[in-house]
């Protein structure tokens, strides 16, 4: 074999070898995050959440509608990213952290003005600052 033809093949190996790596980062990236296992999980989870919303309907009537409906859209976006796999995506941060103000500012205006209620105003706003002003980064 000449000099010529086993560089050749060299060089046709070590392109096999690169586009073989390129396909497994690329599978990788494109793997989901859940198994579907976890996936049931979560969204047994989230069925229990809707479950507790009516029953919170049921007892506490209408008052309870800002509530509800912020906590059925948090559970919606929740579902959305774990369904989808969406989480690692911006539009899905930034849906959470706007269902996350708009939890604190229903318990606010309801008048919890406890803890968690700031926590849920400042950091939510603060998140969704962040991923709109870099969301990139």
């Amino acid at each position: 074999m000449s000099e010529r033809e086993t560089t050749d093949r060299s060089a046709e190996t070590d392109e096999a070898e690169t586009d073989a790596d390129a396909r497994t980062v690329n599978d990788a990236e494109t793997a989901p995050q859940f198994g579907r296992k976890w996936r049931l999980l979560l969204l047994a989870m989230l069925g229990f959440v809707v479950v507790t919303t009516l029953l919170q309907f049921q007892v506490e009537g209408a008052s309870a509608l800002p509530e509800i409906a912020v906590s059925l859209y948090v559970v919606a976006v929740v579902g959305y990213g774990v369904v989808a796999d969406a989480m690692r995506t911006s539009r899905f941060r930034i849906a959470l952290y706007l269902g996350a103000v708009a939890w604190g500012a229903v318990r606010f205006v309801g008048g919890d003005t406890t803890l968690v209620t700031y926590a849920l105003l400042v950091f939510g706003a603060f998140l969704l600052t962040r991923e709109l002003t870099f969301p990139n980064g």
